[in-house]
């Protein structure tokens, strides 16, 4: 029984308990905002963050090629642990220099604070090379963190046995849940349209939908709360899957980012 199929099943039963809120988020010089580009600020190596934004974005590039990426930009292990990072690599990269290898033992989490209402999207580009064996997890939660579990709205598996991407309500990656068909050797974008003032999600992978349904009980049937607490990227033993490019944001764009329609809103700029 994997760690996250053991967590799903505990999510569900009654005796687990969960903590109701996120904790706040202390800004800080390792927070990246997300802002609009100003032409006249030329954008740095190691850029500094403008500050507290409601957006926020994080392109991997402004970390060592190499580094652990526990302690740098607001990234942590699981409940704390140190052993479950990840390292930026080179070997794939959808904005130069880094990406994020997920692999092994990762359980690789960012949180959030704040997001309680309006509508807001949160984009991750994936990359899965082929060759890729085991189950990988990208995972979106409203509460977290919590003593035993926090609260899963959002888990999607990428099963390789399968070769589907699933929408991983039964937390086991097989049976129940909508697939699609994974996509290989490319940058796939998923985006998670969330609608927190009707308490909805939209979810699409390559720019198809994988499903929609409620926000706070999607997975987690009971206990969840109206919010955007986590993201947690988790490796399950699988081998390497790649992150870049990850952003929470609520303004308007149609196809992410670093493209000419849009690079200038995803931007950090020095101070």
């Amino acid at each position: 029984m994997t760690k996250r199929a053991s967590r799903s099943r505990c999510l569900r039963a009654l005796a687990c308990g969960v903590l109701a809120l996120a904790l706040p988020l202390a800004a800080g010089a390792s927070d990246v905002g997300l802002a609009k580009s100003d032409p006249l600020y030329p954008v740095p190596a190691a850029e500094a963050p403008r500050g507290v934004t409601p957006n926020w974005i994080d392109h991997i590039d402004l970390y060592a090629t190499g580094s652990q990426m526990i302690g740098q930009g607001g990234w942590e292990g699981w409940n704390g642990d140190p052993n479950v990072g990840a390292l930026t690599t080179a070997a794939q990269a959808r904005s130069a220099p880094n990406s994020i290898e997920v692999v092994g033992a990762t359980d690789l989490v960012h949180q959030y604070a704040g997001y309680t209402s309006g509508t807001w999207t949160f984009t991750a580009w994936q990359y899965i090379p082929t060759g890729f064996t085991g189950q990988s997890y990208f995972i979106l939660l409203n509460t977290y963190p919590a003593t035993v579990n926090g609260n899963w709205s959002f888990q999607v598996c990428a099963d390789a046995a399968g070769g589907v991407v699933r929408d991983d309500v039964g937390g086991t990656c097989s049976g129940a849940g909508a697939t699609l068909p994974l996509i290989f050797d490319q940058w796939v974008e998923i985006k998670v349209v969330v609608n927190l003032d009707t308490d909805t999600q939209t979810v699409t992978y390559g720019g198809q939908q994988l499903f929609n349904g409620p926000w706070s009980t999607h997975i987690s049937a009971t206990g969840g709360a109206v919010n955007i607490a986590a993201v947690d990227l988790f490796a399950n033993t699988g081998t390497s899957v790649f992150y870049d490019d990850i952003s929470l944001s609520n303004l308007s764009f149609l196809d992410g980012f670093e493209s000419g329609d849009t690079r200038e809103w995803h931007t950090t700029v020095a101070e």
